[in-house]
């Protein structure tokens, strides 16, 4: 069994596990019995393992297959270590919960720890697959091509934290600092997982025995550009905030021309229940994004849409995965586990948007800023969408814990 899938397996179910906690805290009713002090470290252990180190993890994990290269123990060793740090930070409490973009953080030598070492770990295992990476880009398989963009770019992640965090020198407002130090790198990250998304629908795609446009081997030329410059500007010494025009017009611009063509085409053309369910997220959450206007709950609806839609996709290739690796058969318990989850997320992201568009704010515990009988009903079916999602999550990963116990290879 693949290293790399067992981080990701152990990531995507402590998420989820912050996931629902935060989704009870903000769930009328249930809200008043959930400590509110830490509700923050919560939401902070959701976003890092369940978005953050879960993807990078089964991006690996797709990468070494893909490219045919055998896995080796440092850099997952690193990584798992870095996200047993994330995730003891977040359930005890430990230090400030600083809640700015791209990577929230925990002011606790803990978090800086297990944050570096993930940086590292995954640094190191995308270096080992460089020289394969620069071959496979100009193949004609598409996927390889993706997969290779992605080990091309994610290295630049951690390299542009890097470089700002010794650019930056007022640290005085905490969240400030933050917001600076993830600006470039964050953005950089969010083509890494466009590449993950799209390397996945190729991968099922070609599974089912699909013939795909011409046009798809050229979408990975899209994700090149935007972080590339990303990655230059951390080392000019300006404040990374003043980009902000720049890193909006990568994600309309970059990761829209290289993802919303190919979703339309798999929602239109493609028969595969994962691929619909995958692309009709990414839509809806994509669109929500180009509609969004101040800070409220129209954001997080726009990016767990998208993110959904990569979890989704992340689901149908890990049970192609099993069914390669293990003699079981799980019937048809993989469908109505990827339904039961789309269908929660749709409830959710639906909630969140509607219950932004009056007003209410993003990353705030409780139901006190609730004025009129609708932002109830929408909070309420957010909070339904979040049970159901959850429970599609947690019946993936006992899923595949099952399935793995029981291997017989």
């Amino acid at each position: 069994m693949s290293l790399w899938f067992l981080i990701f397996v152990f990531s995507i179910g402590s998420g989820g596990f912050f996931a629902l906690a935060v989704a009870l805290a903000r769930t009328p009713l249930i809200e008043k019995w959930i400590p509110k002090d830490i509700f923050y470290h919560w939401l902070i252990g959701h976003v890092d393992l369940a978005l953050i180190v879960a993807l990078l993890s089964f991006f690996m994990f797709v990468s070494y297959r893909v490219l045919d290269e055998e896995e080796d123990k440092f850099s997952t060793l690193l990584v798992f270590v870095g996200a047993l740090g994330v995730f003891f930070s977040s359930l005890f409490g430990l230090g400030t919960p600083v809640h700015n973009n791209y990577v929230p953080t925990i002011s606790h030598w803990v978090f800086f720890i297990s944050l570096i070492l993930l940086g590292v770990g995954f640094s190191v295992a995308c270096i080992r697959l460089l020289g394969k990476a620069v071959k496979s880009f100009s193949c004609e398989d598409p996927l390889e091509r993706f997969v290779s963009v992605g080990i091309l770019l994610l290295p630049l992640f951690p390299l542009s934290v890097l470089v700002t965090y010794f650019k930056v020198v007022n640290r005085e407002e905490i969240h400030l600092f933050f917001e600076r130090l993830y600006w470039l790198g964050g953005h950089i990250h969010q083509f890494v997982n466009a590449s993950l998304l799209v390397s996945l629908w190729t991968l099922m795609v070609q599974k089912d025995g699909k013939k795909l446009p011409g046009v798809v081997k050229f979408l990975p030329f899209f994700l090149i550009p935007f972080p590339l410059s990303y990655a230059f500007l951390s080392f000019l010494p300006k404040d990374p905030l003043s980009f902000k025009e720049l890193t909006t017009l990568g994600y309309a611009v970059g990761i829209g021309l290289a993802t919303i063509p190919y979703s339309f085409w798999i929602l239109l053309k493609v028969q595969n229940f994962t691929l619909k369910a995958s692309s009709l997220l990414y839509i809806l959450g994509a669109l929500m994004g180009y509609l969004i206007a101040g800070s409220d709950l129209k954001i997080p609806a726009h990016y767990h849409g998208v993110i959904a839609s990569i979890l989704i996709s992340v689901m149908g290739v890990t049970y192609l995965y099993l069914r390669e690796t293990c003699s079981l058969n799980l019937r048809k318990l993989p469908s109505f586990q990827i339904g039961l989850y789309a269908v929660g997320m749709i409830l959710f992201v639906l909630g969140l948007f509607w219950a932004g568009t009056f007003g209410a704010p993003r990353k705030t515990p409780g139901t006190a800023y609730i004025e009129n009988p609708e932002l109830i009903l929408f909070m309420a079916l957010m909070g339904i969408g979040s049970v159901l999602s959850v429970l599609g999550g947690v019946l993936f990963v006992g899923l595949v814990i099952y399935t793995t116990v029981r291997c017989k290879r």
